[in-house]
């Protein structure tokens, strides 16, 4: 098999064939719908500090329901909770068009459906996370449907970004949010189209939520590694994270760009993270997983710094691909070990606890960076950032070089 062929090989399975591209079709009109939103909150406003806090305000619910979230993946058939999370996602999609479209988006039903949106978010990422081990028949290609994930999200990072932002300036937010509702439904068919088992243990479905989540904390926490990777992430995506929200504040103020500039910055960014996804795609072993993710996580912390000092658009789209390129290059190695040496019934679980360190650091992080940003400007912020994580990465770089990974998977 040559090593482009490889990259794609968990497509040989009917269930991943299905589920691949209704991902990335509705991974593009999330994308659409995100930049629309930054863009209007940001317009509505005015405030860095009150764009961080809105955002932080929607992310609530990964807090209370994540935790949860992975025991009830571990507990109940995952294709039906799959089947109901499309649903929900095209309903959030709908109202926000329409109350953008009869003219009544206001900050207040901008946030509530912001909190509806990442309570269906909270389940889907540990769903998601934890589904592929059975879409993939051969679990060696595990960590191949990891990096295809990715390369689908990163697909719809460069593709969202870019048609937000002609967009945003040739029919207005209104429709940003009707597609991202368009984009929903090839999911949902596909969805309804798969048929896999998904075999439960019999303690975990005997035991209640609470006992479960207590089962999967404690299973967590008595494994260094597994601490180790989790930690690392939690402190990466506090810092990387801060991006999608900081981006069109730097859009505005320092590269004096309008909302087609905030989209070739973004797509920059995406077009390096899809480059780094294939590239991880291609690798058929855990061999040099962690060196890639701590100079992927060293990359995203120079171009961090780098940023703070560009000031015109061909420049900053450059650095852009580099945090592009170093998020992923961080972040799948990350998730492919961490995945490597978890047992299958505690899978949704330890993906909760993850999702919690990916997505929820990343909304304190929003709301304390637009605090910063508030106070000492958007450069100087996007330069502090960079050199905190450089410090931290190192660190992680002398603990992860002494660890030993041994897979679960075969």
């Amino acid at each position: 098999m040559n090593r482009f062929a490889s990259a794609f090989r968990s497509l040989k399975y009917r269930n991943f064939r299905l589920f691949f591209p209704g991902l990335v079709t509705s991974q593009v009109g999330i994308w659409i719908q995100n930049v629309a939103i930054s863009w209007v909150v940001y317009d509505m406003t005015r405030s860095p500090f009150m764009m961080g806090a809105i955002m932080f305000f929607n992310t609530i619910p990964l807090f209370l329901v994540t935790p949860f979230a992975g025991v009830i993946v571990d507990k109940f058939n995952r294709h039906k909770i799959l089947m109901s999370i499309q649903v929900l996602f095209a309903l959030q999609a709908f109202l926000m068009a329409v109350f953008a479209l009869s003219g009544h988006l206001r900050i207040w039903n901008i946030m509530l459906l912001g909190l509806f949106l990442n309570t269906i978010a909270a389940i889907d990422a540990p769903l998601r996370q934890s589904t592929y081990i059975i879409l993939v028949d051969d679990k060696k290609d595990l960590g191949n449907a990891i990096s295809l994930n990715s390369t689908c999200f990163n697909l719809a990072r460069l593709l969202g970004p870019a048609l937000a932002g002609i967009l945003l300036s040739l029919v207005g937010v209104g429709w940003c949010f009707a597609i991202n509702f368009i984009c929903i439904f090839p999911s949902i068919i596909l969805v309804a189209m798969m048929r896999f088992e998904d075999v439960k243990s019999e303690k975990i479905k005997n035991e209640t939520i609470w006992e479960g989540f207590k089962e999967g904390l404690a299973y967590a926490f008595s494994s260094e590694q597994i601490v180790t990777l989790l930690s690392f992430l939690g402190i990466f995506a506090f810092i990387a994270l801060t991006y999608p929200m900081l981006m069109p504040i730097y859009t505005k103020e320092i590269l004096h760009g309008n909302s087609v500039a905030l989209g070739d910055t973004m797509s920059a960014a995406g077009i390096g993270a899809l480059c780094a996804s294939m590239f991880l795609a291609s690798k058929t072993t855990l061999r040099g997983m962690k060196y890639i993710l701590c100079a992927g996580a060293l990359l995203l912390s120079i171009a961090f710094i780098i940023l703070g000092f560009v000031n015109n658009l061909v420049a900053a789209c450059l650095v852009m691909f580099c945090v592009g390129f170093g998020m992923v290059s961080a972040t799948i190695p990350d998730n492919t070990l961490l995945q490597s040496v978890v047992d299958d019934d505690k899978r949704g679980r330890v993906m909760g606890i993850h999702t919690i360190c990916f997505l929820g650091a990343t909304s304190l992080s929003n709301l304390i960076a637009g605090s910063i940003a508030q106070f000492i400007g958007i450069s100087h912020t996007m330069i502090l950032f960079g050199v905190i994580l450089f410090v931290t990465t190192l660190f992680y770089t002398v603990k992860l070089w002494k660890m030993r990974f041994e897979s679960k998977l075969f």
